[in-house]
């Protein structure tokens, strides 16, 4: 599964009800957390320009990513990793770290460089 874009149950807020819910999106598959949970990466479309973190946020782009299977551009939001339960993973449908290697290692830099952020933060 690691390295492998999934279907995805995943947590969100939601600004209209003002609370969480969770919905079938993409998710980039980066490490197993213990026997059944699964640390990922949401992608996600981000429908509002200013909602994109210029740092955090990759670009993927089905026109250049054809093999992702995407259908509109995305973006994996290396900011926002969580753990989903292999229950929750459902019908893998590009692995990433093999058809685009380049792209899934730039999705990992990133990530450790807001980890590192976060430990910054955590130790001043």
């Amino acid at each position: 599964m690691i390295g492998k874009i999934c279907k995805a149950i995943t947590p969100f807020y939601d600004i209209k009800s003002h609370q969480m819910k969770t919905k079938s999106r993409p998710a980039l598959v980066l490490a197993q957390a213990d026997c059944e949970d699964y640390v990922v990466i949401p992608i996600s479309k981000i429908s509002r320009s200013e909602n994109i973190n210029l740092e955090y946020d990759i670009k993927i782009d089905p026109q250049v990513y054809p093999k992702t299977n995407l259908t509109q551009l995305s973006y994996a939001r290396t900011h926002k990793q969580t753990i989903i339960h292999s229950s929750q993973l459902i019908d893998p449908f590009c692995d990433l770290k093999r058809e685009y290697n380049n792209l899934y290692n730039k999705i990992l830099t990133q990530r450790t460089t807001f980890s590192n952020e976060i430990n910054r933060q955590a130790t001043e």
